[in-house]
């Protein structure tokens, strides 16, 4: 269990420093004077677009390499491109620097992945990968909270050396720091296994264009199941992207209360609903792909209402109460949702696999829901609750009906070769 431990802690580390710029998005927004849609893109499509391609190559490496000694570096390098946006001295500094955090971390996940699909129990494998996504939840949980608290002090003038930089640049350098340690641990304490060996039929590597007609052509399930993930995404990206902002401008509250609200928030609804996801989709004896596609309709019809009724919210209450449902039922899904991956594809083609499911989801949906917002907003002078509302209401009917096509669709086998 040592090296599942290292891989969460460093998907940990990794969603704070993901999500760090949903709590600094107004500081940074004032110091450079950014418009909305550049904040929306720095949020989302720098971020996203440079996750999604950036995982090809690395993904492609994975099936075939070391896979803990590439996570382990993939964990050096994003931790020192987090670090140096603290030091970006313009706009196009830092969207470089966000650019070149998420190509380092989008090599984690595919890692981590392929090495829990090697179990042969698929209980083992939905357990094993649910307790891993519990990092998204936990690390934007603790990072609005702690990370809040610090722009707090860094405001305050208590401390003399942190006092001295912009708020924002302080929180930066404190979520980077953590990386640089937990790197070589990994290195030298995670432990490789070994590979299943290919099927006898085959003897080279599927290539990229082989897994994405396998995915897109020839698996009216994968197919289905990738867009609706996709879809599902664009609701959460852009809540978590705006909602601490939203906070500041509808209710009037300072960043770093409302990144502390969000934050406690999001990391108890996130943990609880990835909790229980996992024990109920690890019970089953008979757990297959189609089972977590028709579980994933029934939670995303019960999380629509929610997304929609939260950017009408004007009181405090109300609105924590909706965002920490949005939480629990997101992440019932998010954190199982490659487990239908992990069990369909062989062992050397599970990263790419993943790599480009990343690519819709984070390219499309991690750009498109962030940067609709901003630029609803630029151009039709509503508010940010509107340009929220009509993202919910889009990405939401759009998830509920590709993952019923997926569930009405013919599962794929375990262990489907490509």
């Amino acid at each position: 269990m040592r090296t599942p431990a290292l891989l969460l802690a460093c998907f940990i580390l990794a969603q704070a420093d993901k999500q760090v710029m949903g709590l600094l998005a107004i500081d940074v927004q004032q110091s450079f004077g950014l418009t909305n849609t550049q904040l929306g893109f720095l949020q989302g499509g720098a971020f996203a677009i440079a996750f999604a391609i950036g995982g090809l190559p690395i993904s492609r490496l994975i099936d075939s390499g070391n896979r803990v000694k590439l996570a382990a570096a993939c964990v050096a390098l994003w931790s020192v491109a987090t670090i140096l946006c603290g030091f970006a001295g313009s706009f196009a500094a830092l969207l470089l620097f966000r650019a070149a955090t998420a190509v380092a971390e989008a090599g984690l996940p595919p890692a981590a992945f392929s090495i829990f699909s090697q179990q042969r129990d698929p209980r083992r494998v939905a357990r094993l990968t649910g307790i891993f996504m519990l990092a998204p939840f936990v690390g934007t949980g603790l990072m609005f909270l702690l990370g809040g608290n610090l722009l707090e002090i860094a405001r305050s003038g208590v401390v003399d050396f942190v006092s001295a930089a912009e708020p924002w640049r302080v929180v930066f350098f404190a979520v980077g720091v953590p990386g640089l340690i937990l790197a070589p641990l990994l290195a030298m304490f995670g432990r490789e296994p070994p590979r299943t060996p290919p099927p006898s039929n085959q003897t080279t590597m599927p290539d990229y264009k082989s897994i994405f007609r396998f995915i897109f052509r020839e698996q009216p399930f994968l197919r289905n199941y990738y867009f609706a993930l996709t879809a599902f995404y664009a609701a959460t990206a852009s809540l978590l992207a705006w909602y601490p902002a939203s906070l500041v401008k509808t209710l009037g509250m300072t960043t770093g209360s409302a990144g502390a609200h969000a934050g406690a928030t999001y990391l108890v609804g996130g943990i609880a609903g990835a909790l229980a996801g996992t024990a109920y989709f690890s019970s089953h004896r008979a757990l297959s792909p189609a089972l977590m596609a028709r579980a994933f309709v029934v939670l995303a019809a019960l999380l629509g209402p929610v997304v929609i009724a939260l950017p009408l919210m004007r009181d405090l209450a109300p609105s924590l109460a909706l965002y920490g449902l949005f939480a629990f039922f997101s992440s019932a899904v998010l954190a199982l949702m490659p487990v239908p991956v992990q069990l369909t594809l062989e062992d050397r083609a599970r990263a790419r696999g993943t790599a480009i499911l990343s690519l819709l989801m984070s390219a499309c949906a991690g750009t498109a829901g962030p940067l609709f917002v901003g630029v609803f907003m630029d151009t039709t002078g509503e508010p940010l609750s509107v340009a929220l509302l009509w993202t919910m209401i889009i990405s939401s009917l759009a998830s509920v009906w590709f993952f019923a096509r997926a569930a009405r669709s013919t599962a794929p086998k375990f262990s489907s070769t490509i």
